[in-house]
């Protein structure tokens, strides 16, 4: 990034130093475009790089980083069940555990089967009566925007 911002630097001080010397005739019109045109350049610069963090080029073609795809994905599995256990802690069902699995070879992320533990659930404020598997499938499927035939309920 240093560099990136000495190049802007001496590029701002190179054209504070082109527009005191140009004067006011036509060919400093066409000078001060060719001039802005290279400000531009350097200053998007680093754009690409910023881009391609998740994508190497290699002779042309371009593939995606697995090893970060991965990472996210994982991270991502991890932040859904987190967020179900939390919205199912809210709607008054404690101690059902979430475990998420998901498509470990697609490019995007995508729920394969998500399954969920209820034998250690605890009810609190939920009225006597209440159909638990379907209260906690309900909840889990809006929250993970799955359908319910990839929800695996056990309890």
């Amino acid at each position: 990034m240093t560099p990136w911002l000495l190049s802007v630097a001496g590029i701002v001080i190179l054209g504070a130093l082109v527009e005191v010397l140009l004067t006011d005739s036509p060919m400093s019109k066409f000078i001060r475009s060719i001039f802005g045109f290279f400000v531009l350049l350097v200053i998007v610069q680093p754009i690409p790089n910023l881009i391609n963090s998740g994508i190497a080029a290699v002779s042309g073609n371009i593939e995606l980083n697995t090893e970060l795809m991965q990472t996210i994905n994982s991270q991502t599995a991890v932040a859904f069940q987190t967020n179900t256990q939390n919205a199912l802690s809210v709607a008054g069902f404690e101690n059902v555990l979430i475990t998420i699995d998901y498509d470990k070879n697609a490019s995007a992320f995508k729920i394969s089967r998500v399954f969920v533990n209820a034998f250690g659930v605890v009810l609190k404020g939920q009225p006597k009566g209440i159909d638990i598997e379907r209260s906690v499938i309900k909840i889990v499927t809006a929250v993970c925007n799955v359908g319910e035939e990839v929800v695996y309920y056990v309890g």
